[in-house]
């Protein structure tokens, strides 16, 4: 399982760093380093699922067929980095410099930390009751070739759900699992918290830097203190802070500990430097959190609606405000069509 564990997490990493380039590129976001193009790339990746997926899943699609689609579409994503690769090179060239630069005690002592925090959740795995719904949501997909078909704790022919029909992510595992031809419960519960743990915390790095610029001394405190706190400050299991420790599979979970974290860097990065590109980027970031749970339609247009409030009227910029409106479309449109689905 270690191996795969590996090959799934550089699949994962250099699909989304390659699809972040190409998106830099298109977006015009220059000299923003490795980790923000993969930041980027896992943005896009699941914002392309989700306008994807619901339209296929409305129309009945196969998942076979899905899967097709959305890896064609990835294929292409990435193919199109490849293009980038003189900026990869040169990012690559700079990387060991940067390290030296960048790298603080802090640094290492969150890096620990997040090693311990692996290692505890591939050793002693939480079962969420939870997981009778979404883990088997996903092997349905994969056994039966339908997409929300098959009620997955009973295994009948029923009609979707509509409060989740929306916001499908146990398909994105089952991609993954079809791909590797892991089994969706393993790739949930074995391989997942691997890609999402060090996601959630690449995102921490990013917020440190752009909130303490100057002083690498307090991004690696930050960096610590935010593991420090996913780690021991939680208070029960149900706490958005607690989810990257027992259930980094779950949806909500993923919402909770990567999505409005990255909603939070990219509203400080419309803050200080209102170019196109990064309303975009946090336009592509409000879409894909809707793929993670039924809750990121409402809380994503919340928390952007209010960031973006709250700096227009510092700002005293009404076209501030028009583009932080633009960016919360997705979820608009989303939240409109759930309410036709459900009343």
């Amino acid at each position: 399982m270690r191996l795969e564990i590996l090959l799934t997490m550089l699949f994962f990493f250099a699909g989304t760093g390659l699809s972040g380039y190409a998106l830099c590129r298109v977006l015009r976001l220059k000299k923003e380093g490795i980790l923000f193009r993969i930041l980027c790339g896992i943005l896009l990746w699941w914002a392309l699922m989700e306008l994807i997926l619901v339209p296929m899943t409305m129309r009945f699609q196969s998942f076979h067929r899905f899967t097709a689609v959305y890896s064609a579409v990835i294929a292409l994503c990435c193919l199109a980095g490849v293009f980038c690769w003189r900026e990869i090179l040169e990012d690559v060239r700079e990387l060991p410099q940067k390290l030296r630069e960048h790298l603080t005690f802090g640094h290492l002592a969150a890096l620990a930390l997040i090693a311990y925090q692996l290692s505890f959740i591939h050793h002693h795995m939480y079962l969420e009751w939870d997981d009778a719904y979404y883990v088997n949501l996903a092997n349905a997909a994969v056994y039966s070739d339908r997409i929300y078909w098959v009620y997955p704790e009973t295994g009948a022919f029923a009609d979707f759900d509509k409060r989740y029909v929306l916001s499908l992510w146990p398909v994105f595992y089952a991609w993954l699992s079809r791909l590797t031809g892991v089994l969706p419960t393993i790739m949930a519960h074995t391989i997942l918290p691997w890609i999402v743990v060090p996601s959630a915390y690449l995102v921490y790095v990013l917020t440190g830097r752009e909130l303490f610029r100057d002083d690498r001394g307090l991004q690696g405190m930050f960096l610590a203190l935010a593991v420090l706190m996913h780690l021991f400050m939680s208070g029960e299991h149900t706490a958005g802070i607690t989810f990257l420790s027992i259930t980094p599979w779950v949806g909500k979970g993923v919402l909770a500990a990567v999505l409005l974290p990255a909603l939070f860097l990219l509203i400080l990065r419309t803050a200080g430097r209102e170019q196109a590109g990064n309303w975009i980027l946090l336009g592509i970031a409000c879409l894909g959190g809707c793929l993670l749970s039924s809750m990121g339609i409402l809380l994503t247009p919340v928390l952007v609606g209010a960031a973006v409030l709250t700096v227009a009227v510092y700002k005293r910029s009404v076209c501030y405000l028009c583009r932080g409106a633009a960016a919360c479309i997705p979820c608009v449109v989303l939240g409109i069509y759930y309410i036709y689905l459900t009343r």
